[in-house]
């Protein structure tokens, strides 16, 4: 069913000490109706140092765009590898399953590389949505379109509620 679910908007969620974050309401729901249930594809983005999600309808669509990208390399004549093309969608990716209200545990594994600490910037992007640690993607030179001064005001209110807890 590709194209049927657009993951658009952006908001940052807080890591609580048992490693848990939820999926905002305006992305879950798309991720709901993709998946067919509570499930999330997580893994690495294959370019941005950020990790990329998505519902296991995306996951298919994935698959069958290698079969088409082999077919096409097959009737040019050019080699394809379509497990090395498997092996950069899907090494890293986790189904993870969430609660009603988006809570699910970030994968060690998966923040600890990414560099994913206390909160989580996290944006729509069209078929997918990106998980950055909010610093990481302020510092980035890479070409990343995202406006920084909206990362710059969630940050700034997710510092404010947490200084308001520590009051």
């Amino acid at each position: 069913m590709s194209g049927a679910y657009a993951y658009s908007g952006s908001a940052i969620s807080a890591i609580d000490d048992k490693g848990r974050l939820s999926i905002p309401a305006f992305l879950r729901n798309h991720l709901v109706a993709s998946s067919n249930g509570r499930t999330l594809c997580l893994g690495f983005h294959e370019k941005w140092h950020c990790l990329v999600g998505y519902g296991l309808s995306r996951k298919a669509d994935i698959l069958s765009d290698i079969e088409k990208q082999w077919e096409a390399a097959m009737a040019r004549g050019d080699d394809f590898d379509k497990d090395a093309a498997g092996a950069s969608k899907f090494t890293s990716l986790q189904e993870l399953s969430f609660d009603a209200s988006g809570r699910f545990v970030m994968p060690p594994q998966l923040s600890g590389i990414r560099s994913i600490k206390n909160n989580v910037f996290i944006h729509g992007i069209g078929s997918t949505f990106c998980l950055w640690d909010p610093q990481t993607l302020l510092d980035t030179t890479d070409d990343v379109p995202v406006d920084r001064q909206l990362v710059e005001f969630y940050l700034k209110e997710a510092d404010q509620k947490s200084s308001g807890k520590q009051k």
